[in-house]
């Protein structure tokens, strides 16, 4: 699957949404800064893109794009190990406990007109909550 969004002599732009993580992006580097031509690379990890520059004079611009496109392929078929997502997702799950926890706390001490150990507690179901909605901020305005 090509994900060459524009090519001209000399320089090469590919896209992916998977290039946002950081660790995908420098495995794809380390690929690409193998084939032989390619004298610069430029990565934007924000908008997911790298920009390659290389010498049109002494490389075809097409076996270019095909040796480019070969070693994307590759590079993102591998699968990352699930380390980052599982102590993510662990997190996110003492953060939803915390809020449950917290909340539950909160209420009853409200009801009993404790007002100083309510406000701590409805800070505490804040601050997980803030864990919670940065774990999951890119699903939340789709």
């Amino acid at each position: 699957m090509s994900r060459i969004v524009s090519s001209l002599p000399g320089r090469i732009r590919i896209r992916d949404r998977v290039l946002r993580n950081q660790r995908r992006l420098n495995q794809l580097e380390a690929e690409l800064i193998q084939i032989e031509g390619i004298t610069s690379l430029q990565s934007n990890p924000g908008a997911g893109s790298i920009i390659l520059y290389f010498d049109a004079a002494q490389s075809d611009a097409e076996m270019m794009e095909a040796a480019v496109d070969a070693a994307v392929d590759n590079a993102l078929a591998t699968p990352l190990p699930a380390v980052d997502r599982s102590v993510k997702m662990r997190v996110n799950r003492y953060a939803k406990a915390g809020m449950l926890g917290s909340l539950a706390t909160s209420l009853a001490l409200a009801a009993t007109g404790q007002k100083r150990l309510h406000a701590v507690t409805g800070g505490i179901f804040v601050a997980c909550l803030g864990v919670h909605l940065s774990t999951h901020h890119r699903s939340l305005l789709r």
